[in-house]
């Protein structure tokens, strides 16, 4: 937010890069107010409208100040900034969220932007020998992982996905990123035991360890959104507050995962059985998967691609863009 109001004191052309939906349109609501029904294109637009508002009465005395006294520059009002002409580069791919027709012409959707990490990993021994005992078996493989989510009962989760994967009867990859957490009043308690069906890591790079799996479930948070459809396996997402809603419902209305809104052992249960074994869903996993590896020629020569309207370097397999 700090950067339109930095680049007009150097006076320099500025635009934005977001991960979600920030641009007003009628299309589908604002990442952050997306309720639980659609009510159409009048809610939609109004949500950015309202959020825009909202954050720039919260902010204005603060920024205003700021403006004067480190920058430089005078005070700038709302209706000056005209936040709905601001450029954007959206870092999600059109196959997921698709441009709306009504984006004016200097809003662009990019395709995710991957870091790949992964090449050189290798994974330690006891976690290579699990992943290939759990293949010898004929079981299903998925990964488990909410980020670094503060929560009030890490163990009671912890609990819910050992019984969920068990009555499931897959495997299960666990990074158990809520219960470590530094002054959590959990953090001191001894540690749920995992049985042999689950494997704990602390991390591991996303774009190798999805190509492993057969399902992922985590919260949504962009960048695990964008490397689980990648990889074209099915996406279960709990959210739990911000744009993690806005992913939940996407993967669900592709049909490509499920947005699991209460996290208990049935519910949970049922969700990552599904995910591994709904065929319509595989495909549909698989297709999305193939779309968005896809946009980029292997060679990374620029293309012209009309579904974005924008000409220009992107890639799924890097983060750089020469923009044109």
């Amino acid at each position: 937010m700090a950067g339109i109001h930095i680049a007009e004191a150097l006076e320099i052309p500025y635009f934005r890069g977001f991960s979600m939906p920030w641009t007003r349109t009628r299309s589908y609501p604002h990442a952050f107010a997306v309720p639980g029904r659609k009510y159409g294109g009048a809610y939609n637009y109004g949500t950015y409208v309202f959020f825009e508002n909202l954050f720039w009465k919260a902010m204005a005395g603060q920024i205003n100040r700021w403006r004067r006294k480190t920058l430089g520059i005078g005070a700038t009002t709302f209706e000056r900034m005209q936040q709905n002409k601001v450029p954007f580069l959206y870092s999600f791919s059109p196959h997921v969220v698709v441009p709306p027709l009504d984006y004016s012409d200097w809003i662009h959707v990019t395709g995710y932007w991957f870091l790949d990490e992964g090449k050189d990993y290798k994974p330690s021994k006891d976690l290579a020998n699990f992943i290939e005992k759990a293949r010898d078996e004929g079981k299903k493989l998925v990964y488990v992982g909410f980020g670094s989510i503060v929560i009030d009962q890490a163990t009671k989760l912890t609990e819910t996905v050992i019984e969920s994967v068990l009555r499931a009867d897959v495997r299960c990859i666990l990074s158990k990123g809520w219960s470590d957490r530094l002054n959590h009043p959990d953090a001191s308690k001894p540690e749920v035991p995992l049985p042999p069906e689950i494997f704990q890591i602390k991390a591991a790079p996303h774009d190798w360890l999805f190509r492993q799996i057969d399902a992922a479930v985590h919260h949504g948070g962009a960048g695990t959104t964008g490397a689980s459809l990648r990889a074209g396996i099915p996406t279960v997402v709990k959210p739990f507050f911000g744009d993690q809603f806005f992913s939940a419902i996407r993967v669900e209305d592709l049909g490509v995962g499920i947005h699991l809104k209460k996290l208990n052992s049935s519910l949970f249960a049922k969700a990552l059985w599904e995910a591994t074994h709904s065929e319509r869903m595989l495909n549909k996993a698989r297709v999305i998967g193939e779309q968005i590896r896809s946009v980029c020629d292997s060679d990374k020569k620029p293309r012209d691609s009309s579904a974005n309207r924008f000409t220009g370097r992107w890639c799924c397999n890097c983060h750089q863009g020469d923009v044109s």
